[in-house]
């Protein structure tokens, strides 16, 4: 580990703290660095006084500082997205999908979750205590305005933005509202906006959380308590979006249990509910409920066809886009995104569509390597710049 590796801590504890330097990027596990990055005007007409992002890197910026990657984050994920037990581990590296012999890789956790990243969870600078529900309403593209910032930060002059469910909507966000510094722009396993169902399945979530008698109002962090039930019932139903019949089928089909559930159990049970009660489980050890709140609401309210509508917003695009689909998908479904692909293709823009073949469904970006290899790659190396020699 380099030195400039620092322990995590809330995001709001840190006043001005932010590192710039490029001396740990090549680290196999790459530090987690903090940049406060000042006030920031939001969407809906909210405002925060002060921003900090946590982030990572990998690779080297080059003296252009034209070669960046922007990658973003799914729903629950973080910015370990590269290096030893990465969530794109297989993707991130030398030669790879995203090549850090050519590359600079930024990850950063996004704005309103609880991975170091100013959120919920933060400490309100005018009371000290944890914002809870008086955070202000967020959307992607105020998650996105704060990556620019933060790229804006760190000199960068332009980037590659990349990816994958919620993490595919703030590509496009990219892509449409900061054409000015975005080369290309691959959109993976997320199309103009998230289908009622969706929505649905989002509620369900919001509401067994809130129903938690120790949700508190949003309150819970100020008085000692976690509404454990609640955020573990919400990935539950989470985790079903994630897959598809046949993945479920094809692991668990009607399988007794073979370890005991954590919940007392309701006469038999299967192998399935045990596997849903430890990802809940485990969702709790890791993420804040409140942040799970707002990131669905902000996931739910995105649309490419807002103020100004759709056409307008492609005409903003300048660089390549790239839309990747997968084909037992039920989440983000391929034909929608086939059809923005082709609507992009209408409006001028340099487009291209990649399939991914998998019966893993929403998750198969997440576990497709040699697919996602096949895809990404040829696009990422075709929008990079030259390598001098």
């Amino acid at each position: 580990m380099g030195t400039e590796q620092r322990q995590p801590q809330s995001a709001a504890s840190r006043s001005g703290f932010s590192i710039v330097g490029a001396t740990d990027v090549l680290s196999p596990d790459a530090p987690i660095q903090f940049a406060s990055l000042g006030p920031l005007e939001l969407e809906l007409g909210g405002h925060l006084e002060q921003v900090t992002l946590a982030y990572r890197t990998w690779g080297t910026l080059n003296a252009e500082r034209t070669n960046a990657i922007i990658v973003a984050h799914a729903l629950t994920g973080d910015s370990r997205a590269g290096g030893p037990n990465g969530w794109w581990e297989p993707l991130i590296g030398p030669g790879l999908a995203l090549d850090t012999d050519r590359a600079f890789v930024i990850c950063s956790n996004i704005l309103g979750g609880c991975q170091w990243s100013t959120g919920p969870s933060s400490a309100d600078p005018l009371t000290g205590r944890p914002y809870a529900m008086r955070f202000p309403l967020i959307t992607i593209g105020d998650m996105v305005h704060a990556q620019r910032k933060l790229v804006e930060h760190l000199g960068i002059r332009q980037v590659i933005a990349v990816g994958g469910s919620i993490g595919g909507f703030q590509a496009l966000d990219w892509a449409t509202r900061h054409a000015d510094i975005v080369r290309a722009t691959s959109v993976v396993a997320a199309s103009e906006h998230l289908d009622s169902q969706g929505i649905a399945m989002n509620e369900i979530g919001r509401r067994a959380i809130m129903a938690d008698p120790d949700w508190r109002g949003g309150n819970y962090l100020a008085e000692g308590v976690v509404p454990k039930e609640g955020l573990a019932i919400a990935r539950m139903v989470g985790m079903v979006t994630y897959h598809s019949k046949d993945s479920m089928w094809g692991r668990f089909a009607r399988t007794p249990a073979t370890r005991p559930t954590l919940y007392p159990s309701f006469g038999s049970t299967f192998d399935v509910e045990g596997y849903l009660h430890y990802h809940g489980i485990a969702l709790v050890n890791r993420f804040d409920a409140n942040s799970y709140l707002y990131l669905t609401r902000a996931m739910d309210q995105y649309s490419l066809g807002r103020d100004g509508g759709e056409g307008h917003w492609l005409g903003q695009v300048r660089g390549p886009m790239q839309f990747v689909g997968i084909s037992s998908d039920w989440l983000f479904p391929r034909g929608p995104i086939v059809a923005l692909t082709e609507r992009a293709a209408l409006a001028g823009i340099p487009v291209s569509y990649g399939d991914i073949v998998s019966p893993d469904g929403h998750d198969a970006f997440l576990k497709e390597w040699d697919q996602m290899t096949a895809v990404l790659k040829p696009f990422i190396d075709a929008n990079l710049p030259e390598v001098e020699a």
